[in-house]
């Protein structure tokens, strides 16, 4: 008997992304959809929406899993219309595009939303466009949903999520936006997707205390305009500072700095570019940089073997939730109230919006004392709220692929 056969797109994530919390998404989706595949008997062929284009294989456990990647496409624009009938590759992406069963639509996690500017939110949106224009079943996958501040923005926004057949929001105030927002009656909450990412924990010695500090390089700068995009109360560099200074207080304590996004080029997101740059300048045997990591799950194994994690972004913090490890959590946006607060009951972080730098140390200080209470509540809302909520999800994902 010939086993059903799937065409799945992918899209607003992307494997090969140097932020590994987008490469997160994407792996944990991969992974997922390939566990419902095996356990409902039936093939799934899974295509990216990116602009790597062409074949790629991961190994997620003892799996490897190709995946084709095409390019994102928009007819919704003269000029990049043109580009699509002339380009090779425009053109052999429109052919995938146009067998998919389903496209699952991801957001990179937290850019359905205005808050990082019109030009990101359209690439994201104009692939449930793109969907509705050629016809084909879409999905938004477990993501922050807002806020939208720009009226335009919050319109297109509502078209979107009303004309999805499912919407998955990660956090509860992203499921009362689109419930008090808009006319989708089928929206559910779930988690974000990375929790599922598998690991290997790594093994660190055993005579010290080790931190983990993740710097967002975006915050660093100020966001892409360099002028406190996002409103912070708290001043970054110098909250940056104060925590290691604590750290460096205490003897048996070694730190390990930790981007989260890196590339080999200089870009005001390159938390590799900044961390670097900080531990030559702070010149101590006891600071040292972690490695530039190849992929998501490397990092988060990383992450895995300390013994407490602080950082801004903000699937570095999961990644070290996910995997048992201590966290504070230093919000920029509500995408970290919603998710740690309120879906996770989960009490200590930072708002970095709200709240002074004084706060926010006093805050880490006592999350540090407290590790073994913070690691116990961990373990224990892992196997309440985010076990209930990975069934949840893996259910009415196989459901409506089915």
């Amino acid at each position: 008997m010939t086993k059903k056969k799937l065409h799945i797109g992918i899209t607003g994530i992307n494997h090969l992304s140097g932020n590994r919390g987008v490469g997160a998404l994407a792996i944990s989706t991969i992974y997922l959809l390939n566990k419902i595949a095996k356990d409902k008997g039936y093939d799934v062929d899974i295509t990216a929406i990116n602009y790597n284009y062409g074949k790629s294989t991961i190994t997620i456990e003892k799996d490897n899993i190709e995946i084709n990647n095409i390019l994102p496409l928009n007819f919704f624009n003269f000029k990049d219309f043109l580009k699509s009938l002339i380009n090779p590759k425009n053109l052999k992406s429109y052919r995938t595009y146009i067998k998919f069963d389903y496209i699952l639509c991801m957001g990179e996690g937290d850019s359905f939303a205005d808050i990082y500017g019109k030009l990101r939110f359209n690439s994201i949106n104009n692939q449930h466009r793109m969907a509705r224009l050629l016809n084909i079943k879409y999905s938004l996958l477990p993501q922050t949903i807002g806020p939208f501040n720009n009226e335009q923005i919050k319109k297109q926004a509502k078209t979107s999520i009303e004309k999805a057949e499912l919407v998955f929001a990660r956090d509860s105030q992203s499921l009362e936006y689109v419930t008090y927002n808009t006319n989708q009656q089928n929206v559910i909450e779930a988690i974000d997707v990375a929790f599922f990412m598998p690991f290997k924990k790594k093994q660190f010695s055993k005579d010290k205390l080790h931190v983990g500090i993740n710097i967002s390089a975006l915050l660093w700068h100020g966001g892409y305009t360099r002028n406190n995009q996002f409103g912070l109360k708290s001043n970054y560099k110098k909250l940056v500072h104060s925590i290691i200074e604590f750290f460096l207080s205490i003897n048996n304590v070694k730190i390990h700095i930790v981007p989260h996004v890196v590339s080999p080029n200089s870009n005001v997101e390159n938390d590799y570019e900044v961390s670097y740059e900080l531990v030559n300048q702070l010149n101590d045997d006891r600071i040292v940089l972690a490695p530039f990591f190849l992929d998501p799950i490397t990092a988060k194994s990383f992450i895995a073997g300390l013994d407490f994690f602080t950082g801004a972004r903000m699937h570095s913090t999961i990644a070290a939730f996910s995997s048992g490890v201590p966290v504070f959590p230093m919000a920029y946006s509500r995408k970290f109230n919603g998710l740690f607060k309120d879906t996770l009951d989960y009490e200590y972080m930072g708002d970095m919006v709200n709240e002074g730098n004084e706060i926010i140390l006093s805050k880490m200080k006592k999350a540090f004392s407290n590790r073994q209470e913070l690691t116990s509540l961990i373990h224990t809302r892992q196997n309440t709220i985010v076990k209930e909520r990975e069934k949840k999800l893996i259910d009415k994902l196989s459901e409506i692929l089915i």
